[in-house]
């Protein structure tokens, strides 16, 4: 006998992508900070990660903005101030990533404590920002999504955001969202992906994986002196 379909969507995986967010949003401030005058070569890489990151919240806050809140808006009835809140702040976390993207393009080249204390700053608004939009989200849209959106149409969302991550990037991202969950969560998320993936992380992903978080954090340890307190 066969397991009987969702009848409403199951938003825990937006959670968890909420998590990697809060977390290299929240380390980056002060892993970036901690760049010595002038050392270009560490710069550029952190440079690099926070561009791949404000790419991906770009991407992923695009698809909100056009399959998710003009779903619910149509939907939710007396509840659409919350999702009007939601695209506001929308508005607000854009503003502040094309900061961060003026002021990383600066420091990449140049590695100057000025450029660098400019992007911490902005990187530490951001986050501030993200996480009061990312809790609201999570107390206020979510149980809409839950309530309004078929499993078909939250599919569809998940399913845009995947699509948008670069084939090469697949296992390092995925090292990401697994490096933030409990060991017995990490298990559950590993067993719903297809055979080959899981035997592509164990072969090849971890070992990218730690490869990258170390090149990430040096000597600082995610949530330590040099990350931002959460």
């Amino acid at each position: 006998m066969t397991a009987a379909a969702p009848a409403r969507p199951d938003t825990r995986e937006m959670i968890v992508v909420h998590d990697l967010f809060r977390r290299l949003f929240g380390d980056l401030p002060g892993l970036i900070a901690a760049v010595s005058d002038g050392d270009v070569a560490r710069a550029v890489r952190l440079c690099d990660c926070v561009d791949e990151l404000t790419t991906g919240l770009e991407h992923h806050h695009t698809n909100e903005d056009e399959l998710l809140w003009p779903k619910l808006l149509d939907r939710v009835g007396l509840d659409t101030a919350i999702v009007l809140k939601a695209e506001e702040q929308h508005e607000r976390v854009h503003e502040l990533l094309e900061l961060v993207q003026t002021h990383t393009k600066r420091f990449r080249v140049s590695a100057g404590a000025g450029d660098r204390d400019c992007l911490a700053a902005t990187l530490a608004e951001l986050d501030e920002a993200l996480r009061e939009h990312m809790a609201d989200e999570e107390r206020l849209i979510l149980p809409l999504v839950e309530e309004h959106l078929t499993v078909a149409e939250w599919a569809e969302l998940g399913e845009r955001g995947r699509a948008g991550i670069p084939k090469d990037r697949l296992l390092i991202q995925l090292g990401w969202m697994l490096d933030g969950v409990s060991a017995d969560d990490r298990q559950a998320f590993l067993r719903e992906l297809p055979l080959p993936a899981r035997i592509a992380w164990r072969l090849i992903g971890k070992r990218r994986f730690a490869r990258e978080k170390a090149e990430i954090y040096g000597t600082a340890q995610p949530g330590g002196v040099a990350a931002r307190p959460r």
